[in-house]
């Protein structure tokens, strides 16, 4: 089967159009009713998802594209579809969002000689070694803060 997308006008001057089947090797012709001006074109759905397109004909003899559930003609295969497959964001849970940005920041200790760290979880939010980020309420210390400020 084939899809064909057929656009004229109708007795108003407004621009409609409907999609008819045809078999394979079927020459087209067009009918009574199609108006003066008619275009005539191969027609593919489009299904943008990262999942591959299945057919799924329901009860009351609809036909419909999974996962989207785009409504498509009765007689649609999948041949009449055009999967257009979206380009996926790799982003590691380790790195944090902007690429020149570092993986972990040092802070020297006001009172000691002790270093504390902050750096990325593997959920993507900041962490720090220092006893004030476990006291803090919202759990941000100030060495959290400078860095969100900064970053």
């Amino acid at each position: 089967m084939s899809l064909w997308k057929i656009t004229n006008y109708n007795k108003y001057g407004a621009l409609r159009s409907r999609i008819i089947h045809l078999p394979e090797g079927k020459s087209f012709s067009i009918g009574k009713g199609f108006g003066k001006s008619v275009f005539v074109q191969k027609f593919k759905y489009e299904h943008n998802d990262i999942y591959p397109p299945h057919l799924y004909d329901s009860r009351d003899g609809n036909r419909y594209i999974l996962p989207t559930w785009q409504k498509v003609d009765p007689n649609t295969t999948l041949k009449d579809i055009n999967w257009i497959k979206p380009e996926l964001k790799s982003k590691s849970l380790f790195q944090p969002e902007k690429e020149d940005t570092p993986n972990s920041w040092e802070f020297k200790s006001s009172s000691s000689d002790v270093t504390y760290i902050v750096s990325f979880t593997k959920k993507g939010n900041l962490k720090c070694t220092c006893p004030g980020s476990w006291r803090a309420k919202d759990r941000e210390c100030k060495h959290i803060k400078e860095v969100k400020a900064n970053v």
